[in-house]
């Protein structure tokens, strides 16, 4: 996986992002050949994207956007800001719903949606078991 990681911010732990994408390569089979971005910003930026893509005028988590052509599978954009106040609100562990959303937007990538409540449900439910597994894997070594 030819994967490039673009950080717009003071986000740390980069390296085990790109563990984490490989993971999730692997996981679904996804060609190795393929070229992936994941680039970490702020609200501002990815209000911007957000107003000109989805003509939404707010900040959001992740945004994904498809490969525009076989070589690439995609751009993954997210707002750092956003996910650190989601993760505080919530209870969560930054870092590991860093990797949650991180795997938000991959699934989208393979044509993951949740335009229904089951799909989203479901889309929830695989995202909580990747974060799951690769931890759990990632403490045993393997």
């Amino acid at each position: 996986m030819n994967l490039t990681i673009i950080n717009k911010t003071d986000f740390e732990n980069t390296e085990t992002i790109k563990d984490f994408v490989q993971f999730l390569i692997n996981k679904f089979s996804v060609n190795k050949k393929k070229e992936l971005n994941i680039v970490f910003t702020t609200d501002h930026d990815i209000q911007k994207l957000n107003r000109e893509f989805r003509q939404k005028d707010s900040p959001t988590n992740v945004l994904s956007f498809y490969g525009y052509d076989g070589s690439i599978l995609g751009d993954i954009v997210i707002s750092v800001e956003t996910l650190e106040k989601e993760a505080e609100k919530q209870n969560e562990n930054v870092f590991e719903y860093t990797l949650f959303i991180v795997a938000h937007g991959f699934l989208h990538l393979i044509g993951y949606t949740h335009e229904t409540i089951e799909k989203f449900n479901n889309m929830i439910a695989i995202q909580k078991n990747l974060v799951k597994e690769f931890i759990s894997n990632k403490r045993v070594g393997k």
